[in-house]
């Protein structure tokens, strides 16, 4: 076993010495509040296709001021199909995705809705935020389909924070190295992993990762 510090916290990003205009935080549920402390003066975007996680960040009195867009991002803009599972009454919506789930997880849950969303692109959103960007990416294994949308944004982002995926936690989902590359094209690099969901038991391989990634210096 081994220590390793917990690097979602607000005084922890402060330290890379970021300065964003605008923090678009997709794949909301009930918000994110290390994001939302570490960059006070910045304009908030937040994007869940599920319409009810706008008021849910409200109520948890992390973050008041917002545009919230209940839609999902994706390469193509159009509409999708959202499972929503339950693994007890009223819980189960932050494993909310747009992606079939495989892994041993789905034996947790009781029941899974389906509900028809719209999808757009990234860069089509963003049309209506100007300046530099910080994003945020968790959405349950799409988050590659999400980068295909944003190429332009992504040339504007100071950082992104995405969840990797390295296991085959749905089915079809991508590897690790096409994020990394539309990434790259970009300009980002890899830079941190802040944090690790492992799986159960003495072999507890990475499920996925909260990733880092910041611009490269010329």
């Amino acid at each position: 076993m081994a220590i390793h510090p917990l690097k979602t916290r607000a005084f922890y990003v402060r330290g890379y010495g970021f300065k964003p205009d605008v923090v678009v935080d997709v794949g909301v549920h009930d918000g994110t509040p290390w994001l939302y402390k570490s960059f006070p003066d910045a304009r908030f975007v937040l994007v869940d296709p599920q319409p009810d996680c706008g008021d849910a960040v409200r109520a948890t009195g992390h973050l008041s001021v917002f545009d919230f867009h209940a839609v999902a991002l994706g390469a193509e803009a159009g509409q999708a199909t959202l499972h929503v599972p339950e693994t007890a009454p009223g819980k189960g919506g932050a494993m909310a995705s747009l992606m079939e789930r495989t892994d041993v997880l789905v034996d947790t849950f009781t029941q899974v809705d389906r509900m028809d969303v719209p999808v757009m692109r990234l860069d089509d959103l963003m049309t209506d935020y100007s300046g530099r960007v910080g994003l945020k990416i968790d959405t349950e294994g799409f988050e590659t389909a999400v980068l295909e949308g944003g190429a332009e944004t992504l040339k504007r982002c100071d950082f992104v924070i995405l969840e990797l995926s390295v296991s085959k936690r749905f089915a079809g989902v991508a590897p690790p190295s096409k994020a990394i590359t539309l990434l790259a094209q970009a300009g980002l690099e890899m830079r941190d992993i802040m944090a690790i969901a492992d799986g159960p038991g003495k072999r507890a391989q990475p499920r996925h990762m909260d990733v880092l990634f910041t611009r490269w210096a010329a």
